[in-house]
């Protein structure tokens, strides 16, 4: 009976044994860890930052060969040859106290560069203007003058005709600059919003005068902030040059009138043309012989002709420079 038992015992105890493998044998644990185990290891990489690039402060708007115009932020020195208009001056007459020719108040041409008791003032009186055309992002105006320029209250500067139909667009006054560097201060540009500068003649004074508004809106201010960095103005022998950048032009392929100007005090922008805001009899005149001699209200002023730029003259264009 005991040899029995104890044979019973051995067989329970193998089918203990066996009954144990099977069920560790498919244990998912085991079997994760034998996966995990066949596993190929991986590299750990720590990521790094891209190295540090110092900041750049740019100068220069596109790249040559980009597709995209060279502008620089600046204005620099104008090269090439520029398109010139020659002004009638009056220092020979001078001491008769008359202009030899050139003030054609019909025109809106004049030729002032004196006082209410006509006196000379060379330092308004225009010998010749310059214009450089768009380079690197800018156009380039040099008024050229009988005497280094007035100081304030003295005005110089630009009317712009952008789309030649005798009426301006753009106004440009600047004063005398202080030194031959680059500067932005007191420059003014008006705009003509409603398109009235011309009066109801073009190109002719109304015989019964026109009061419109004139240049009406002020697109730029340099001294109060405003639209800083679109012209710049610098002092030359016996003148001055401006910088005009060239999207106010209508860009390098822009086509306009410019016509430099020198006023003793800046006649109000709202009263231009000033041909249309004053009847000739009070404006005066600066020909000795002319009914309306001597000058009245409107004097210590000098302009030119109004250049044409961009396109051939034909001939046909009203109020420009002859060919």
């Amino acid at each position: 009976m005991w040899e029995s038992g104890e044979f019973l015992n051995k067989i329970y105890v193998r089918a203990v044994v066996i009954l144990f493998t099977l069920l560790t044998g498919c244990s998912p644990i085991l079997a994760q860890r034998e996966m995990m185990a066949n596993q190929k290891p991986t590299q750990n990489t720590t990521p790094t930052r891209p190295a540090a690039t110092a900041a750049v402060t740019p100068t220069i708007k596109g790249t040559p060969g980009s597709g995209a115009s060279l502008i620089e932020t600046r204005p620099g020195s104008p090269h090439g040859s520029p398109q010139i208009i020659h002004d009638q001056v009056c220092r020979q007459t001078a001491a008769e106290k008359k202009a030899p020719g050139g003030d054609d108040f019909t025109t809106g041409r004049f030729e002032r560069p004196f006082d209410q008791n006509m006196k000379y003032l060379p330092a308004l009186d225009i010998q010749r203007a310059e214009l450089y055309r768009p380079e690197y992002g800018w156009a380039y105006v040099s008024i050229i003058l009988e005497e280094a320029p007035a100081p304030s209250p003295a005005v110089y500067g630009i009317e712009l005709d952008l789309n030649i139909d005798g009426r301006g667009d753009y106004l440009i006054q600047f004063p005398a600059p202080s030194t031959p560097d680059w500067s932005e201060s007191g420059i003014k540009m008006w705009w003509d919003s409603d398109g009235d500068v011309g009066g109801q003649v073009i190109n002719r004074s109304d015989r019964k005068g026109y009061k419109g508004s004139g240049f009406e809106a002020l697109k730029i201010d340099s001294n109060a902030g405003k639209n800083k960095g679109k012209i710049w103005t610098r002092l030359t022998d016996n003148g001055i040059q401006a910088a005009i950048q060239e999207d106010l032009l209508g860009g390098s392929g822009g086509k306009f009138t410019w016509q430099p100007f020198s006023e003793g005090q800046p006649y109000p922008s709202s009263q231009y043309d000033l041909n249309d805001y004053y009847p000739s009899g009070k404006a005066g005149s600066a020909i000795v012989g002319d009914s309306d001699y001597p000058l009245k209200e409107l004097y210590a002023i000098d302009n030119t002709c109004k250049g044409l730029s961009g396109l051939t003259p034909s001939g046909a264009e009203q109020g420009v420079c002859p060919p």
